[in-house]
């Protein structure tokens, strides 16, 4: 396990905890804007928050937003089209970066960093083990 190979096992299976974790991450905080559940705000707050930002129709993208993060969450907890729901939430993350965290410098925005950098290798490389819908193709793998 510590040499210079690694087997495709341990790269299938050292997905699982990125992924998971990436997904309980979006769907705490997509239920955060679309519920008000964990101390959120709700989908009216969230239409605020983007109508300051300065969104056109924040509650169409009130409803983007919601269903990349909450959406995008459950479907990567599932193990549902990873790369697919991976690429929601990146979009959302660029989005949020290039908007609400644009004056907040790289030092104040890891976490944004971390999960678009985490939503990226799920791109790439897949949601690895445990994904209710895999491809042929990574099965073959």
């Amino acid at each position: 396990m510590l040499g210079n190979r690694t087997s495709p096992g341990a790269c299938r299976w050292g997905l699982v905890p990125l992924r998971l974790m990436v997904g309980v991450i979006f769907f705490v905080h997509g239920s955060q804007k679309a519920f008000g559940w964990f101390g959120g705000s709700g989908f009216d707050g969230t239409v605020q928050m983007l109508s300051g930002l300065g969104f056109p129709v924040s509650q169409l993208f009130a409803v983007l937003l919601i269903a990349g993060e909450l959406g995008g969450g459950v479907l990567l907890l599932l193990g549902v089209a990873p790369r697919l729901s991976a690429l929601a939430i990146a979009t959302v993350m660029t989005v949020a970066l290039l908007t609400a965290h644009r004056h907040d410098g790289f030092f104040r925005t890891h976490l944004q960093q971390m999960l678009l950098a985490a939503c990226v290798t799920i791109m790439v490389a897949g949601g690895g083990a445990l994904s209710l819908l895999r491809s042929r193709r990574a099965e073959g793998e």
